[in-house]
């Protein structure tokens, strides 16, 4: 949605952007308070929350460099519905989203980036709506992996080596399951010779093997 500012549009993108550096652990917005513009991933990865009235807390997504954080700053009055936080050092554009839209105006062909993207997002929600409703607990701890591997993972002959390093508490998160489903089941597919376990980083050494768990 920003690729195609050229001159006049792009001094403009300059003047409304505003870049703040976070450091590892820290929280950029919260679930619930008032959307101040579009949120771009200039560096490093962010996690995504939601959280229940009964405290219980859920990863929605892990983002990386280049991806926009928060897409519904365009309701009125909009809310941030997740809360974002920091997973290591990163850099965030915030852009201000009545001059954005003034840009948009102004370049037809941004408006239907823009609406490209609404639109592969709702499909991405949707395939995590089957995958919590049809699918079973080890199905979607096979499908989590496979999708972290392929956005984050590092690649050597036919292994997959998952580029984050995450808690077993924020694996069972993104997952919808509890902690100690986590656990076991990690260990199964370690013991199934599936995958390797070193402290906190995941080595996927049967892909193929976790497609076929996880329906893929």
């Amino acid at each position: 949605v920003l690729c195609d500012l050229e001159d006049d549009d792009l001094g403009e993108f300059q003047n409304i952007k505003h870049s703040l550096d976070y450091e590892a652990q820290q929280a950029v917005f919260y679930e619930g308070h008032s959307c101040l513009g579009l949120y771009l991933l200039c560096r490093g990865k962010v996690k995504l929350t939601r959280s229940s009235a009964r405290g219980q807390r859920q990863i929605v997504r892990i983002l990386g460099p280049g991806e926009l954080i928060e897409k519904h700053v365009f309701g009125e009055r909009a809310l941030h519905e997740v809360t974002c936080e920091t997973l290591e050092p990163s850099q965030v554009c915030i852009i201000d989203k009545e001059r954005y839209l003034s840009v948009i105006h102004r370049n037809p062909q941004l408006a239907i980036k823009l609406i490209q993207l609404l639109s592969s997002e709702h499909g991405v929600n949707m395939d995590q709506l089957d995958q919590f409703t049809f699918k079973t607990a080890r199905e979607r701890l096979a499908c989590l992996l496979l999708e972290l591997g392929d956005r984050f993972g590092r690649k050597s002959a036919d292994q997959i080596q998952v580029g984050l390093t995450l808690k077993r508490e924020e694996v069972a998160e993104m997952a919808g399951i509890t902690v100690e489903t986590a656990i076991r089941l990690l260990s199964v597919f370690r013991d199934e010779g599936l995958l390797t376990i070193d402290g906190r980083t995941i080595t996927l050494l049967n892909p193929d093997r976790l497609a076929r768990i996880a329906r893929r």
